[in-house]
Protein backbone atom coordinates (compact mmCIF):
# COMPACT_ATOMS: atom_id res chain seq x y z
CA UNK A 1 0.00 0.00 0.00
CA UNK A 2 2.26 3.12 1.35
CA UNK A 3 5.69 1.81 0.19
CA UNK A 4 8.71 2.21 2.57
CA UNK A 5 9.93 5.42 1.11
CA UNK A 6 13.18 6.49 3.00
CA UNK A 7 15.34 9.52 3.67
CA UNK A 8 18.68 8.97 5.17
CA UNK A 9 18.97 10.94 8.30
CA UNK A 10 21.80 13.96 7.66
CA UNK A 11 25.04 13.92 9.58
CA UNK A 12 25.34 17.01 11.85
CA UNK A 13 28.31 17.91 13.88
CA UNK A 14 28.28 16.17 17.31
CA UNK A 15 29.58 19.80 18.36
CA UNK A 16 26.37 21.72 17.71
CA UNK A 17 23.47 19.02 16.86
CA UNK A 18 20.36 20.55 16.80
CA UNK A 19 17.60 19.09 18.93
CA UNK A 20 16.12 16.74 16.52
CA UNK A 21 12.93 15.85 19.37
CA UNK A 22 10.27 17.36 20.41
CA UNK A 23 11.05 19.88 23.45
CA UNK A 24 10.43 17.90 27.23
CA UNK A 25 7.73 19.43 27.89
CA UNK A 26 5.42 18.09 25.11
CA UNK A 27 3.97 15.60 27.97
CA UNK A 28 0.91 14.28 29.38
CA UNK A 29 1.45 16.36 32.54
CA UNK A 30 2.30 19.31 31.29
CA UNK A 31 -0.73 19.31 28.65
CA UNK A 32 -3.33 18.78 31.36
CA UNK A 33 -1.90 21.96 33.33
CA UNK A 34 -2.73 23.59 30.05
CA UNK A 35 -6.02 22.34 29.94
CA UNK A 36 -6.79 23.25 33.83
CA UNK A 37 -5.21 26.76 32.60
CA UNK A 38 -7.56 27.21 29.96
CA UNK A 39 -10.49 26.47 31.94
CA UNK A 40 -9.72 28.18 34.62
CA UNK A 41 -7.85 31.83 33.35
CA UNK A 42 -9.49 34.27 31.49
CA UNK A 43 -8.88 34.26 27.64
CA UNK A 44 -7.05 37.70 27.26
CA UNK A 45 -5.15 36.80 30.68
CA UNK A 46 -3.69 33.50 29.75
CA UNK A 47 -2.93 34.69 26.24
CA UNK A 48 -0.72 37.28 27.28
CA UNK A 49 1.11 34.63 30.22
CA UNK A 50 1.04 32.23 27.78
CA UNK A 51 3.33 34.94 25.17
CA UNK A 52 5.33 35.96 28.27
CA UNK A 53 6.47 32.50 29.01
CA UNK A 54 6.94 31.47 25.01
CA UNK A 55 9.82 34.92 25.29
CA UNK A 56 11.31 33.02 28.59
CA UNK A 57 11.70 30.09 26.53
CA UNK A 58 12.88 31.11 23.60
CA UNK A 59 16.13 33.30 25.63
CA UNK A 60 16.61 30.01 27.60
CA UNK A 61 16.51 27.37 24.92
CA UNK A 62 18.89 28.79 22.27
CA UNK A 63 19.51 25.83 20.73
CA UNK A 64 15.66 25.05 20.15
CA UNK A 65 15.53 28.70 19.02
CA UNK A 66 18.51 28.36 16.41
CA UNK A 67 16.37 24.90 15.03
CA UNK A 68 13.49 27.44 14.13
CA UNK A 69 15.79 30.46 12.12
CA UNK A 70 17.45 27.76 10.33
CA UNK A 71 14.28 26.00 9.32
CA UNK A 72 13.10 29.78 7.84
CA UNK A 73 15.80 30.58 6.15
CA UNK A 74 15.19 29.00 3.12
CA UNK A 75 11.91 30.98 2.76
CA UNK A 76 13.22 33.77 4.18
CA UNK A 77 16.24 33.26 1.14
CA UNK A 78 19.10 33.17 3.30
CA UNK A 79 18.28 36.56 5.22
CA UNK A 80 19.45 35.32 8.59
CA UNK A 81 18.78 39.15 10.40
CA UNK A 82 14.97 38.38 8.95
CA UNK A 83 14.52 34.80 10.01
CA UNK A 84 15.65 36.15 13.59
CA UNK A 85 12.85 38.37 13.74
CA UNK A 86 10.48 35.93 12.41
CA UNK A 87 11.28 33.28 15.19
CA UNK A 88 10.36 35.13 17.63
CA UNK A 89 7.20 35.80 15.84
CA UNK A 90 6.79 32.07 15.67
CA UNK A 91 7.18 31.50 19.18
CA UNK A 92 4.78 34.40 20.39
CA UNK A 93 1.58 33.22 17.58
CA UNK A 94 2.63 29.48 18.60
CA UNK A 95 1.96 30.46 22.20
CA UNK A 96 -1.49 32.14 21.46
CA UNK A 97 -2.08 28.50 18.95
CA UNK A 98 -1.50 26.32 22.34
CA UNK A 99 -4.08 28.55 24.27
CA UNK A 100 -6.57 28.11 21.67
CA UNK A 101 -5.70 24.51 20.87
CA UNK A 102 -6.36 24.28 25.17
CA UNK A 103 -9.27 25.75 24.99
CA UNK A 104 -10.66 23.57 22.23
CA UNK A 105 -9.16 20.15 23.85
CA UNK A 106 -10.84 20.97 26.90
CA UNK A 107 -14.24 21.26 25.53
CA UNK A 108 -14.66 25.58 26.05
CA UNK A 109 -16.58 26.89 22.95
CA UNK A 110 -14.52 28.30 20.28
CA UNK A 111 -16.41 29.49 17.73
CA UNK A 112 -15.91 33.03 18.85
CA UNK A 113 -12.41 31.96 17.13
CA UNK A 114 -13.06 32.02 13.80
CA UNK A 115 -13.55 34.74 11.18
CA UNK A 116 -13.67 33.18 8.16
CA UNK A 117 -14.32 29.57 5.60
CA UNK A 118 -13.25 30.39 2.09
CA UNK A 119 -13.78 27.48 -0.37
CA UNK A 120 -16.30 25.53 0.86
CA UNK A 121 -17.79 24.96 -2.26
CA UNK A 122 -14.94 23.45 -3.12
CA UNK A 123 -15.30 20.82 -0.39
CA UNK A 124 -18.93 20.10 -1.59
CA UNK A 125 -17.76 19.91 -5.13
CA UNK A 126 -15.64 16.84 -3.86
CA UNK A 127 -18.04 15.34 -1.47
CA UNK A 128 -21.03 14.95 -4.30
CA UNK A 129 -18.53 12.57 -6.04
CA UNK A 130 -18.79 10.25 -3.55
CA UNK A 131 -15.07 8.90 -3.25
CA UNK A 132 -14.11 10.29 -0.30
CA UNK A 133 -12.11 13.18 0.36
CA UNK A 134 -8.63 13.05 1.77
CA UNK A 135 -7.86 16.77 3.76
CA UNK A 136 -4.59 17.88 3.48
CA UNK A 137 -2.87 20.10 5.57
CA UNK A 138 0.40 21.36 6.70
CA UNK A 139 1.92 22.06 10.00
CA UNK A 140 0.37 25.77 9.34
CA UNK A 141 -1.67 27.69 11.93
CA UNK A 142 -4.00 25.44 13.92
CA UNK A 143 -4.83 22.88 12.11
CA UNK A 144 -6.59 20.75 14.31
CA UNK A 145 -9.13 23.61 14.33
CA UNK A 146 -10.32 21.72 10.84
CA UNK A 147 -12.50 19.51 12.73
CA UNK A 148 -14.79 21.36 14.88
CA UNK A 149 -15.53 23.75 11.57
CA UNK A 150 -16.36 20.06 10.10
CA UNK A 151 -18.28 18.53 12.87
CA UNK A 152 -20.52 21.76 13.10
CA UNK A 153 -21.32 21.31 9.12
CA UNK A 154 -22.44 17.78 10.08
CA UNK A 155 -19.29 16.43 8.43
CA UNK A 156 -18.02 12.87 10.52
CA UNK A 157 -13.96 13.30 10.44
CA UNK A 158 -11.18 11.17 10.63
CA UNK A 159 -7.57 12.37 11.32
CA UNK A 160 -4.70 10.71 10.75
CA UNK A 161 -1.77 11.01 13.34
CA UNK A 162 1.14 9.25 14.46
CA UNK A 163 1.67 8.37 18.25
CA UNK A 164 2.72 11.04 20.35
CA UNK A 165 6.14 11.11 22.66
CA UNK A 166 4.26 9.51 25.19
CA UNK A 167 1.65 7.32 25.10
CA UNK A 168 -0.12 9.30 27.96
CA UNK A 169 -0.01 11.94 25.77
CA UNK A 170 -1.57 10.11 22.72
CA UNK A 171 -4.17 8.80 25.02
CA UNK A 172 -5.17 12.30 25.77
CA UNK A 173 -5.18 14.01 22.65
CA UNK A 174 -7.12 11.35 21.86
CA UNK A 175 -9.94 11.81 23.99
CA UNK A 176 -10.32 15.39 22.82
CA UNK A 177 -10.65 14.89 19.78
CA UNK A 178 -13.47 12.20 20.80
CA UNK A 179 -15.00 14.25 22.25
CA UNK A 180 -15.77 16.75 19.49
CA UNK A 181 -16.85 13.77 17.56
CA UNK A 182 -13.67 13.29 15.32
CA UNK A 183 -11.70 9.76 15.40
CA UNK A 184 -8.25 9.81 15.42
CA UNK A 185 -6.91 6.78 12.91
CA UNK A 186 -3.05 6.09 14.33
CA UNK A 187 -1.53 4.26 11.19
CA UNK A 188 2.35 4.80 12.51
CA UNK A 189 5.17 3.09 10.64
CA UNK A 190 2.73 0.43 9.35
CA UNK A 191 1.70 0.47 5.65
CA UNK A 192 -1.08 -1.81 6.44
CA UNK A 193 -2.84 0.02 8.43
CA UNK A 194 -3.43 2.13 5.42
CA UNK A 195 -6.57 -0.49 4.38
CA UNK A 196 -8.49 0.97 7.29
CA UNK A 197 -8.18 4.31 5.78
CA UNK A 198 -8.72 3.20 2.45
CA UNK A 199 -11.83 1.60 3.31
CA UNK A 200 -13.03 4.83 5.45
CA UNK A 201 -12.34 7.10 2.06
CA UNK A 202 -14.48 4.43 0.06
CA UNK A 203 -17.15 4.79 2.21
CA UNK A 204 -17.52 8.61 1.16
CA UNK A 205 -15.95 10.03 4.78
CA UNK A 206 -13.59 12.70 5.14
CA UNK A 207 -9.80 11.93 6.35
CA UNK A 208 -7.14 14.41 7.44
CA UNK A 209 -3.40 14.20 6.69
CA UNK A 210 -0.54 16.15 7.45
CA UNK A 211 1.50 15.87 4.28
CA UNK A 212 4.90 17.31 6.18
CA UNK A 213 7.31 15.81 9.02
CA UNK A 214 6.13 12.36 7.84
CA UNK A 215 7.47 9.27 9.17
CA UNK A 216 9.96 7.43 6.97
CA UNK A 217 7.84 4.76 6.16
CA UNK A 218 5.98 7.08 3.69
CA UNK A 219 8.36 9.80 3.20
CA UNK A 220 9.85 10.91 -0.24
CA UNK A 221 11.80 14.02 -1.53
CA UNK A 222 10.02 16.73 -2.54
CA UNK A 223 11.19 19.78 -2.98
CA UNK A 224 10.06 23.49 -1.23
CA UNK A 225 11.53 26.97 -1.27
CA UNK A 226 14.19 25.65 -3.72
CA UNK A 227 15.64 23.11 -1.30
CA UNK A 228 15.03 19.48 -0.73
CA UNK A 229 12.30 18.84 1.84
CA UNK A 230 10.59 15.39 3.09
CA UNK A 231 6.56 15.07 2.22
CA UNK A 232 4.13 12.31 2.76
CA UNK A 233 3.86 10.18 -0.10
CA UNK A 234 0.65 8.32 1.82
CA UNK A 235 -1.72 11.01 -0.21
CA UNK A 236 -1.11 10.00 -3.27
CA UNK A 237 -0.98 6.31 -2.38
CA UNK A 238 -5.00 6.60 -0.74
CA UNK A 239 -5.99 8.54 -3.88
CA UNK A 240 -4.21 5.16 -6.31
CA UNK A 241 -5.95 2.87 -3.75
CA UNK A 242 -9.36 5.06 -3.60
CA UNK A 243 -9.90 7.38 -6.39
CA UNK A 244 -10.31 9.93 -3.34
CA UNK A 245 -10.89 13.83 -3.93
CA UNK A 246 -7.41 15.57 -2.44
CA UNK A 247 -8.12 18.88 -1.11
CA UNK A 248 -5.40 21.09 0.60
CA UNK A 249 -6.35 22.99 3.58
CA UNK A 250 -4.77 25.18 6.27
CA UNK A 251 -5.97 28.00 8.88
CA UNK A 252 -3.91 30.57 9.87
CA UNK A 253 -4.91 33.21 12.78
CA UNK A 254 -5.28 36.79 11.74
CA UNK A 255 -6.44 39.55 13.75
CA UNK A 256 -10.04 38.54 12.90
CA UNK A 257 -9.88 35.44 14.09
CA UNK A 258 -8.67 31.60 12.56
CA UNK A 259 -9.21 31.82 8.50
CA UNK A 260 -10.16 28.24 7.14
CA UNK A 261 -8.69 27.98 3.57
CA UNK A 262 -9.86 25.39 1.52
CA UNK A 263 -7.94 25.03 -1.72
CA UNK A 264 -9.05 23.99 -5.47
CA UNK A 265 -8.86 20.41 -5.47
CA UNK A 266 -5.61 18.62 -6.85
CA UNK A 267 -5.94 16.81 -9.84
CA UNK A 268 -4.79 13.29 -10.58
CA UNK A 269 -4.89 10.43 -12.77
CA UNK A 270 -5.75 7.56 -10.90
CA UNK A 271 -4.43 4.73 -14.02
CA UNK A 272 -1.10 6.85 -14.01
CA UNK A 273 -0.54 6.32 -10.42
CA UNK A 274 0.46 2.84 -10.83
CA UNK A 275 4.19 4.11 -11.23
CA UNK A 276 5.86 5.55 -8.31
CA UNK A 277 7.29 8.42 -10.34
CA UNK A 278 3.84 9.82 -10.84
CA UNK A 279 3.00 9.15 -7.20
CA UNK A 280 5.92 11.29 -6.03
CA UNK A 281 5.30 13.54 -9.00
CA UNK A 282 1.50 14.27 -7.15
CA UNK A 283 3.01 14.35 -3.37
CA UNK A 284 5.40 17.22 -5.36
CA UNK A 285 2.07 18.84 -6.54
CA UNK A 286 0.71 19.02 -3.32
CA UNK A 287 3.50 20.64 -1.86
CA UNK A 288 3.96 23.02 -4.19
CA UNK A 289 0.10 24.26 -4.04
CA UNK A 290 0.86 25.00 -0.45
CA UNK A 291 4.39 26.95 -0.98
CA UNK A 292 2.76 30.80 -1.38
CA UNK A 293 0.24 30.00 1.88
CA UNK A 294 3.51 28.88 3.99
CA UNK A 295 5.39 32.03 2.76
CA UNK A 296 2.41 34.43 3.44
CA UNK A 297 2.08 33.16 7.26
CA UNK A 298 5.76 32.17 7.87
CA UNK A 299 5.15 32.87 11.52
CA UNK A 300 2.90 30.10 12.14
CA UNK A 301 4.80 27.42 10.53
CA UNK A 302 6.01 25.34 13.43
CA UNK A 303 8.83 23.57 13.23
CA UNK A 304 10.85 22.51 16.28
CA UNK A 305 12.77 20.00 14.83
CA UNK A 306 15.23 20.70 11.83
CA UNK A 307 13.22 19.90 8.09
CA UNK A 308 15.66 20.63 5.98
CA UNK A 309 18.72 17.70 4.70
CA UNK A 310 22.40 18.89 5.48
Amino acid sequence: MIPEAQIAPSSLDSRSAPPATPSSLYRAEFWRLGLMLARQLPYAFSSRLAQWLASGYCRMNPARRQVVVDNLLPPMRGNRAEAERLSRELFHQFALKLVDLWRYESGLPIGNLFSEIGGWDHFLSAQSRNRGVLLLTVHLGNWEFGAPLLTQRGVKLQVITLAEPHAKLTALRQGARARWGVETLAIGDDPFAAVEVIRRLEANNCVALLMDRPPAATAVTGELFGRPFAASIAAAELARASGCALLPVYLPRTERGYAAHILPEICYDRAGLRELRSRVQLTQKILSAFEPNIRQYLNQWYHFVPIWPK
